[in-house]
């Protein structure tokens, strides 16, 4: 193992180790964790099993929706590919500041190294993916708080002000995005701005004329590639079906969770699933320096659940049980595969490296 490789690993560790200190320090303060633990032995684990089933579905699903949007853009993957690409990127979340583009970021990088993958179509394929994926999110966080309000389900003042947050930062973000898309000459601008940065800070070590052309040949791919998607709004129907779908998978763990504990899911109980869902999609989402993917989400679902489940009996016993026994298999299930998959897509790369060096030298001779 190298020593970058190393140093990387050894970071990952800790930002996991400090999320799961901040969680462990909730548990000591505010749940009977003998409790917990005896809630969790007593779970059905043949149903809990296919939770595991479930978030495999996901990501497939996921990097389904991501192909289309490629295929759309004529960038030409396939699908056991763009399904590797996308494990990779959920490890690159799981260990790296910043989870709302890291994935997003490693994704763009392998596809740069596919032949006759065009940069700027790569990456439109990538944001329009996540406005989706936004989009989706939002629209069933509402569904979810509109099924327990009409319902007449009580729903504290901490619970809709923190809605009401999520969603004016959610469209706030999607203008933006929105915004830049439809504003070439503001992109442009942005860009510029970016190298006479760059021409500061490096003092003249990068050939920023070089650097400007190509920036510039990669934001014409970009809104040619949203052009195209506009042309055809066809292209959508796939890529919103199969994330949809794949966001059904994700919601899917946390109802097995609770079947498996022994609550029946009734349509109260799923609404606050999905509700709660949202939130920690959205929450962990929000670029804050340091990974979200251990620590915040726990936190957000074991104190939501028991916010929201006081009504139906869900205790922050059962709250704490749930969330452990999700994040084992959206979390460290996917943590576990996603590494595999890494090494194997770089072991691969090298091997395809050799063989191109390989066939270099036997066409000089």
């Amino acid at each position: 193992m190298n020593s970058e490789k190393k140093k990387f690993l050894l970071r990952a560790v800790f930002f996991l180790l400090v999320g799961l200190l901040i969680f462990i320090v909730y548990l000591v303060f505010f749940v009977k964790i003998d409790e917990m633990v005896t809630i969790i032995g007593q779970a059905d684990m043949r149903i809990y099993s296919l939770a595991f089933l479930a978030t495999i579905l996901d990501v497939f699903f996921f990097s389904v929706a991501w192909r289309f949007l490629m295929r759309a853009l004529s960038v030409k993957i396939s699908v056991w590919k763009a399904y590797a690409f996308m494990w990779v990127g959920i490890f690159v979340d799981s260990v790296m500041p910043a989870e709302s583009i890291s994935g997003e970021i490693s994704r763009g990088y392998l596809m740069s190294k596919e032949p006759n993958a065009e940069t700027g179509k790569v990456v439109v394929s990538l944001v329009v993916h996540r406005v989706i994926m936004v989009l989706i999110t939002i629209a069933t966080l509402f569904t979810g708080t509109s099924i327990l309000v009409v319902s007449h389900y009580p729903l504290s003042s901490l619970i809709m002000y923190l809605i009401w947050l999520v969603s004016i930062v959610t469209v706030a973000f999607l203008v933006g995005v929105g915004l830049f898309c439809a504003k070439k000459d503001w992109m442009e601008k942005f860009v510029n701005a970016i190298l006479r940065l760059a021409v500061r800070v490096f003092r003249g070590r990068w050939r920023i004329e070089e650097l400007r052309e190509r920036a510039l040949e990669e934001l014409k791919s970009f809104y040619d590639g949203l052009g195209m998607l506009r042309n055809n709004l066809r292209h959508f129907i796939s890529p919103v079906v199969f994330s949809f779908v794949s966001w059904g998978f994700s919601i899917l763990v946390s109802c097995l969770v609770f079947a498996a504990l022994g609550r029946q899911v009734d349509w109260n109980l799923l609404s606050i699933i999905v509700v709660v869902f949202s939130l920690s999609m959205a929450i962990k989402s929000v670029p804050v320096g340091v990974p979200a993917e251990v620590g915040v989400p726990e936190l957000v679902m074991a104190v939501f659940y028991t916010e929201l489940g006081a009504p139906l009996g869900i205790t922050a016993n059962m709250s704490a049980a749930v969330t452990i026994l999700s994040r084992i298999v959206s979390f460290w299930f996917k943590f576990v595969i996603s590494f595999g998959v890494t090494e194997w897509v770089g072991l691969k790369a090298v091997m395809e490296g050799m063989k191109l060096g390989q066939k270099r030298q036997t066409d000089k001779v």
